[in-house]
């Protein structure tokens, strides 16, 4: 009696334990992680956070644009990325500071062919580069 309910035991906890990596592998298959070597350097920015829900897509590489008088703000983001569909998508951008703080945003819609790389211009609200200290994009499928 007691082998068999160590066997229902051991049996249990080995279920338990596939179902939580199945779980953990499914909500990383969503989550697309760039190396601080492919987001340009603004500010001591080496931390990028970025979520393609929608559809399976590969971002690349996230560009600064920056006003061309002083005081010098950053006033776009351009996230260059390639889609896994062809669709209209919404771009979203939030920049926030060394506290976590959302400090600016914006965000567009495009169209784009699938498998093709493309470059997006999000605007966003003009902020001293030197505040920037973490990006997040989110790109989702839009509605009609």
């Amino acid at each position: 009696m007691r082998a068999e309910n160590r066997s229902r035991r051991l049996a249990f906890l080995l279920l338990a334990m596939a179902a939580v990596v199945a779980v953990a592998s499914a909500a990383l298959a969503v989550e697309i992680s760039l190396s601080s070597n492919d987001v340009d350097r603004i500010g001591a920015t080496p931390q990028v956070d970025v979520l393609c829900p929608a559809n399976l897509c590969q971002v690349t590489r996230v560009r600064w644009v920056i006003t061309s008088s002083y005081p010098y703000q950053v006033d776009q983001v351009r996230v260059q990325w390639t889609p896994a569909t062809t669709n209209n998508y919404n771009v979203y951008v939030t920049l926030f500071d060394s506290d976590s703080s959302a400090i600016s945003g914006g965000a567009t819609t495009v169209s784009v062919s699938g498998g093709s790389p493309t470059d997006t211009w999000v605007d966003v609200s003009d902020v001293d580069p030197g505040q920037v200290y973490k990006i997040q994009i989110v790109i989702v499928e839009a509605t009609s």
